[in-house]
């Protein structure tokens, strides 16, 4: 069985408690409040400039100077995509990209980030894809499983966030991750298997936990 199976498998209960979140619930149906949303995104914008990082450090521990290529232009799209969809939001909010990238990261933003850097900056090939794919893997399954023999109305506050995920682009790049996951383990001891599948679900955790962050309104305590 590939490890990629195994790994979906492992990661089901925490893929279906962030269905459950009221953060995602309401993301879904709209009655998320806009000042948690707001909050959210301005801590996922600083995410997400750390995330393109954490790809750009896996692409050069891929086997052939194509899939290098292939993987840095992903970091460089999806960046673009993500880039678009927040100045959407933050010219409602009356803020910039730039603005939120001032922010404090939240403790779990912040504790997201290192848990990325250090499985991409220094990690294996398989580490480091461990790493960055449930960030993909968890938000086209809640984008699916929002849109999926859905119309999205017009009106709904969080259609453009809803429908971003949704697309065939983004399914398309984190299957080929899988396919790069399961081919760099290959022949790999049990240990390094087990170490794999716990640096996948850590980031499913976290992945959890940034809905929480953001539910809560997280700040550092004195």
């Amino acid at each position: 069985m590939k490890i990629s199976r195994n790994l979906k498998q492992a990661a089901d209960p925490i893929l279906a408690a962030q269905f459950e979140h009221p953060f995602v619930k309401g993301l879904g149906d709209g009655t998320l409040p806009m000042d948690k949303f707001r909050y959210y995104m301005i801590q996922d914008s600083i995410y997400i400039v750390d995330y393109a990082r954490a790809m750009a450090w896996v692409a050069p521990l891929l086997p052939d100077v194509k899939s290098i290529i292939a993987m840095l232009d992903a970091a460089k799209a999806s960046f673009n995509i993500e880039l678009m969809l927040k100045e959407q939001y933050f010219s409602q909010f009356g803020i910039t990209v730039d603005e939120a990238l001032r922010s404090e990261p939240a403790p779990t933003c912040k504790g997201y980030i290192d848990h990325l850097f250090r499985y991409t900056r220094t990690g294996t090939l398989p580490q480091g894809m461990a790493a960055i794919l449930p960030c993909g893997w968890v938000y086209i399954e809640i984008g699916r499983n929002f849109t999926e023999n859905r119309t999205i109305p017009d009106d709904h506050p969080y259609k453009p966030w809803l429908e971003t995920y949704a697309v065939p682009e983004f399914r398309e790049m984190v299957d080929w991750w899988f396919d790069i996951l399961d081919r760099a383990v290959e022949g790999k001891p049990e240990s390094e298997l087990h170490e794999v599948t716990e640096i996948f679900l850590q980031s499913c955790r976290y992945e959890w936990m940034f809905w929480e962050m953001a539910w809560n309104f997280e700040k550092w305590k004195p």
